[in-house]
């Protein structure tokens, strides 16, 4: 079975279909070659995705999305550039320092990144930092916040 997805995915891909389609196409069919019933791959795509912890990702989102509309990201980023400019590369302390606290509070890294990433990285950006930099300073605060118990 194993080869058979290989073949099929490789297949697709040489014949330019977009990698989502090639990865979905080429499992469907390798797992209807093998006799599994479709219901079984709706079941358990639905039970992958069905988590609690992923109901409250949109309200992070919509938090750091309320934060940043507000001028909430921006006051909050001036006081602590006040606090910790002089440092060089203070801002990121800063950054990663407000994806661990939120991290601790919120348990989720996937939430931390969307919600501190949403207000901090316009601010980064804003401040000088690369745009690629400012994101992955964020993802990596998020992740962090998987070793701080909540």
């Amino acid at each position: 079975m194993t080869a058979l997805l290989f073949v099929l995915f490789f297949a697709f891909m040489l014949l330019g279909v977009p990698i989502a389609l090639a990865i979905g196409a080429s499992t469907l069919l390798a797992l209807n070659a093998q006799g599994v019933p479709l219901m079984v791959v709706t079941q358990q795509m639905f039970q992958g995705i069905n988590s609690f912890a992923l109901v409250a990702v949109p309200m992070f989102i919509l938090a750091g999305d309320l934060m940043a509309q507000g001028q909430v990201s921006k006051r909050l980023v001036d006081f602590a550039d006040s606090l910790f400019g002089f440092l060089k590369g203070g801002l990121s302390i800063v950054s990663v320092g407000a994806g661990m606290f939120f991290a601790a509070i919120s348990g989720s890294g996937a939430a931390t990144t969307a919600a501190v990433g949403s207000s901090l990285v316009p601010e980064l950006k804003r401040k000088g930092y690369d745009p690629a930099a400012a994101a992955s300073l964020i993802a990596a605060s998020g992740t962090i916040g998987v070793v701080i118990p909540p």
